[in-house]
């Protein structure tokens, strides 16, 4: 599979996905607007990686298409939308996201054709005492029968930070299959006492649960997954 990657050196706004593709997204401390085009029959994984930033990336989905996106950010206050504009298209977006200060994360997928299916998890860690916000909209249009719209959403605040998720789902059609869900609070202390009668400290218990929370999240390759092992060991 063909490989592109995008960081803040490339200045492009719009890309046109004709072919399977691995692409590798890595922006920091930017405010970038880009829109992704994938063109049908083709097969897509997104990896991104960004960091402090404040993106408007928008999908725009043809029939036959496979996408997958993965997506690791830390301060994230993008704005994510996701248009599946034709049939049997299949996404799968996991989000995970890891938050120091104030931000809100908006992701929006819009079924506008029948015959398409959308799974979306979304994992946020609050470290600290600021305030996340997950906005996470789902929108299912009149003509969009024989349609899978999946949403799963949990924050885990470390502290006591202020945190909302916001899972809104706008259905105009009788002929889908369609749920959402919302999680805000700590990791189990039974859980985390169990560890450590195995023998782990707290901390450890702790940076094991925060690992599977994250990193289990996603759908990754190995050398994905030694990247974000670095960063989580340092949370």
């Amino acid at each position: 599979m063909n490989k592109l990657f995008i960081d803040n050196s490339i200045n492009i706004e719009d890309i046109v996905i004709d072919q399977d593709l691995d692409l590798k997204i890595d922006f920091k401390d930017e405010k970038k607007n880009l829109t992704i085009n994938v063109l049908p029959n083709v097969c897509l994984r997104v990896f991104d990686t960004s960091n402090n930033t404040k993106n408007s990336i928008t999908y725009n989905i043809s029939e036959n298409t496979q996408v997958i996106i993965n997506k690791f950010s830390i301060d994230c206050s993008d704005e994510i939308t996701l248009n599946i504009n034709k049939e049997n298209a299949k996404i799968t977006f996991n989000t995970s996201l890891i938050n120091y200060s104030d931000n809100t994360y908006r992701q929006t997928v819009n079924h506008n054709c029948m015959n398409s299916e959308s799974k979306i998890k979304n994992h946020a860690l609050n470290i600290l005492d600021n305030e996340l916000k997950l906005v996470v909209n789902g929108i299912v249009k009149k003509n969009s029968k024989n349609t899978i719209f999946r949403q799963d959403n949990k924050i885990i605040n470390l502290k006591d930070g202020n945190s909302f998720i916001f899972p809104n789902l706008i259905v105009d059609n009788h002929d889908i299959e369609a749920s959402h869900s919302a999680y805000i609070g700590k990791f189990d202390e039974d859980v985390i006492f169990y560890l450590m009668t195995r023998g782990l400290t707290r901390k450890d218990a702790n940076s094991l649960l925060i690992k599977a929370f994250l990193i289990n999240n996603m759908s990754l390759e190995e050398n994905e997954i030694a990247i974000l092992d670095a960063v989580v060991k340092n949370v």
